[in-house]
């Protein structure tokens, strides 16, 4: 396979992430505002890569809910907060796949010569929005928040006609699946209920997650001992038939950061850099794709990225998805080559996408059980595969150390970023 290559390398050097939750409750982030989140989550990753401020070349930071952060101009904001006074930096978006844009932004700045060390920041307060001044924060209303975040799906045509993320990303490709496989519907119930299972036990496991039980505790919590009873109470309605409220995202607060080096460089900073081998990305203006279950706006990145990378899919050790409806999980993994189409299912009803399973998906409980900052997401996926590749994932640590891992996330409505990383020992 031939590759395509920048002038030189790049390699991760550190990772740094917050908790992930709300600023007004969560031991960890409660009171902070969103500048000190940023910073927790960006001097993590300085401290990972031994590196400090006035080593960093040049700063990029993200986010998306910029009404609700109190700040539109992050670069001039932050570089204060940061210590990155006067250092070149900016504000970038691609909607929930900005962190992960953000490695293959650094990438190539760090390609063309012109820097060498990047510090890549993503942050969203996204559960509350401030109110007088100086700024408190008070509770975001449920509604609003899903009204501004359709801000990325066409207004004049896709919203007004029914389109939302519910239906879009949930329903429609489960039904889909089901009619295509051969498949009932109270099969494809069992499938995202044993997927369940895995993406809360998994959370568990990630101190820095969201969610803090698994289904049957959670069950157990209302009095119900049967997680599959639970399953199918009034306590899991339907979000958009048939999928189920606890198949979708759970959107909260957080930030996270990565520093990024040329990779001659990365060994004076890691025993173990880990190397952006490839990525890619591609923007679509999504009401509804003729196969809701082989988006190009997905398959193409994904492609894209292992051809930079000289990989095949049968080399993926760790796949990450952007999973902010649960069925995306199962969808995506067939896209992407990492499970056989039409039988992917079969690995999460056997529960084997866990990290004591042989084909480990989103091992940090993905956008339900991590939790869905938007902007820091990525950042966030990019974090765990970091993590798992240097063996420091703790007790969900996968059993296979991984050496390729790909991660993939969707901006709304639609922008895909794919990187591939790779292990050099």
């Amino acid at each position: 396979m031939s590759q395509l290559r920048l002038n030189r390398g790049s390699s991760i050097v550190g990772v740094g992430c917050t908790e992930f939750g709300n600023m007004l409750e969560t031991p960890g982030i409660k009171g902070l505002c969103t500048e000190e989140l940023a910073v927790k989550a960006a001097f993590e990753a300085l401290d990972d890569s031994g590196l400090e401020p006035k080593d960093i070349d040049a700063f990029f930071i993200g986010g998306v809910q910029m009404s609700t952060a109190h700040m539109f101009a992050h670069y001039s904001r932050m570089c204060d907060w940061l210590g990155l006074q006067r250092k070149p930096g900016l504000h970038f978006e691609t909607a929930c796949s900005t962190t992960n844009t953000g490695a293959g932004l650094a990438a190539m700045a760090i390609g063309s010569g012109r820097w060498d060390n990047i510090l890549v920041v993503g942050v969203d307060s996204i559960l509350s929005h401030p109110v007088d001044n100086p700024p408190e924060r008070v509770p975001q209303d449920a509604g609003e928040l899903w009204t501004t975040t359709d801000y990325g799906a066409d207004q004049e045509y896709a919203v007004p006609h029914g389109w939302d993320i519910a239906p879009g990303y949930g329903a429609f490709p489960t039904l889909a699946y089901a009619q295509r496989y051969g498949l009932t519907l109270a099969q494809m119930d069992e499938i995202m209920f044993n997927m369940h299972m895995t993406v809360r036990r998994q959370a568990v496991l990630e101190p820095k997650a969201f969610i803090k039980q698994d289904l049957p505790t959670l069950a157990a919590s209302v009095g119900i001992p049967d997680p599959w009873e639970f399953w199918n109470s009034q306590y899991n309605p339907y979000a958009a038939w048939p999928t189920r409220a606890l198949s979708c995202l759970n959107p909260c607060d957080g930030a996270s950061a990565y520093v990024v080096t040329p990779a001659d460089k990365a060994k004076q900073y890691t025993d173990t850099p880990i190397d952006i081998l490839g990525f890619d990305w591609a923007a679509y203006n999504g009401l509804a794709d003729k196969d809701p279950l082989n988006w190009d706006v997905d398959r193409l990145p994904f492609e894209g990225a292992y051809k930079m990378a000289g990989i095949a899919p049968a080399d993926i050790d760790y796949l990450s998805v952007h999973d902010c409806m649960q069925i995306y999980q199962l969808v995506l993994a067939e896209v992407a080559g990492y499970l056989e189409k039409g039988q992917g299912y079969k690995a999460f009803l056997e529960r084997r996408t866990g990290s004591d399973g042989d084909k480990p998906i989103c091992t940090h409980g993905g956008k339900h059980g991590k939790g869905h900052a938007f902007g820091a997401s990525g950042g966030s996926d990019i974090y765990e595969a970091v993590k798992q590749m240097k063996g420091a994932a703790g007790a969900r640590q996968i059993a296979k150390q991984p050496a390729i891992s790909v991660v993939h996330n969707a901006g709304y409505c639609m922008h895909t970023a794919v990187t591939v990383l790779g292990r050099r020992d």
